[in-house]
């Protein structure tokens, strides 16, 4: 199976009282609303495939590196790219400063690589409806800017870090001078199709 690398988002909320404010999406087709919480995940069973995640009981790195996870892998090569500066697409990005990570983006972003891998689906919306501005205030992270990569299928840090460094819209997210924290997540699940999903955060904070 061929791994999927579709989709980019990012949004620039001005943040007000109460979460609100107004959008643009420059990077993908995904509707931004703004960062209100949102009930708890509600899918319906009927259409979950049979075998649900395999890490669904904490694993956020699909069984990759070992007991250490991707964190490491993840800084290392994000840094560096930004480090070094890239040209996505048109535009040429000077290098900028480094990421961190942070642990609310992550159970925002592992969050939906879980249900994308449990419910069999691929998309910035997830099957609740929330967007991942919404998903990020839910895990309790208050941002001025946010933006999220997904893709499916890649098995390594080293693929997917490529895959999003070669796509316009995603390298843009990898590059974005404004944003300061990040996380990833990669769930996997071998009764769906592409059996690993992964999503990245990355965010400004207020």
């Amino acid at each position: 199976m061929r791994p999927w690398l579709a989709l980019s988002l990012s949004i620039t909320l001005a943040a007000c009282g109460g979460g609100g404010g107004g959008s643009g999406t420059p990077a993908s087709t995904a509707t931004p609303t703004a960062a209100l919480p949102a009930p708890a995940l509600s899918a319906d069973p009927a259409s979950a495939p049979a075998a649900a995640a395999t890490d669904a009981a904490g694993d956020i790195s699909c069984g990759l590196n070992g007991p250490d996870g991707i964190q490491a892998e993840v800084l290392q090569r994000i840094n560096a790219l930004r480090a070094a500066g890239a040209v996505c697409g048109t535009a040429t990005y000077a290098p900028t400063t480094a990421l961190s990570w942070n642990p609310n983006l992550l159970q925002s972003a592992r969050g939906h690589s879980a249900d994308m891998a449990a419910n069999n689906y691929f998309s910035h919306t997830g099957l609740d409806g929330r967007s991942p501005a919404q998903r990020a205030v839910a895990a309790g992270y208050s941002y001025s800017i946010i933006g999220e990569n997904i893709a499916a299928g890649q098995t390594s840090v080293e693929n997917v870090m490529a895959a999003w460094a070669g796509s316009e819209s995603h390298c843009k997210n990898l590059m974005n001078p404004l944003f300061r924290n990040i996380a990833v997540a990669c769930v996997r699940n071998d009764a769906s199709t592409y059996r690993l999903y992964w999503t990245m955060e990355l965010a400004k904070p207020l």
